[in-house]
């Protein structure tokens, strides 16, 4: 039976959600291993994306298969007894056997935060601080990356089976006291590309460039990756649709 699970976690002290060769304080190390403890078998689990290091989760979806039918409030309870507590785990259900937390998505909402009033030391690990933003631009610019592009220069992703192709839907912009609050839709996001995206975005909100330059870098045909890569404590997976 398979069963697909929703959970939250901050990941400043994890080495990003994947398994790692030569580290094992990870996200999915951590939650394979809780399972396995619970079902007392090896079990491995499959996840919607993966998360960079220092990047943070508010509904990641994962799926692993149980041999036997579970009571799942018991498991959910025994599953937040044993991992840290900055790992949540918020709902179980059983899906089909054809559901899978990846393929079967339809779009993901990321969003990322940035402090423009003063530093907070107790949010430092959920916020960048940067003043004197041109909002303006920055919002004129998040047009160029609304549709269907070659997304080639905003991803340190070495090579794509789907050509670097990505839709965004929509990148939505809030502001909630000092908190600039940057929302991106789209229908997957390839390694470093929202981080990437926010880099531009801050760019030109700063005047370092202008919206022309990166309509260039998102018009290449060749591979020339922008270079600035917003910090990961920012970027949070709020959600993700199926």
């Amino acid at each position: 039976m398979k069963y697909k699970l929703v959970f939250s976690y901050d990941g400043s002290k994890y080495f990003g959600y994947a398994i790692q060769k030569n580290e094992e304080h990870t996200i999915q190390s951590v939650v394979e291993t809780a399972i396995s403890t619970i079902l007392n078998t090896p079990t491995k689990i499959s996840a919607s994306g993966r998360t960079d290091k220092g990047v943070h989760a508010l509904n990641q979806v994962i799926t692993f298969i149980s041999l036997k039918k579970l009571d799942k409030d018991k498991f959910l309870h025994s599953l937040n007894k044993l991992v840290p507590n900055d790992i949540h785990f918020k709902t179980i259900t059983k899906v089909k056997d054809d559901f899978d937390a990846r393929l079967s998505a339809k779009s993901k909402i990321y969003e990322y935060h940035i402090n423009i009033g003063e530093y907070d030391v107790f949010k430092r690990s959920y916020e960048i601080v940067v003043k004197n933003l041109d909002i303006k631009k920055m919002h004129a610019c998040a047009k160029l990356f609304c549709g269907t592009h070659c997304f080639k220069n905003f991803t340190s992703r070495p090579n794509d089976e789907m050509g670097f192709i990505r839709t965004i839907y929509s990148i939505k912009f809030s502001l909630k006291e000092n908190i600039l609050i940057i929302e991106f839709k789209g229908n997957g996001f390839m390694t470093y590309m929202v981080r990437k995206l926010v880099g531009a975005l801050i760019s030109v909100g700063q005047n370092k460039a202008s919206i022309d330059e990166i309509k260039n870098y998102l018009d290449k045909a060749e591979r020339d990756i922008f270079s600035l890569t917003a910090a990961p404590n920012a970027l949070f997976l709020r959600k993700v649709n199926y």
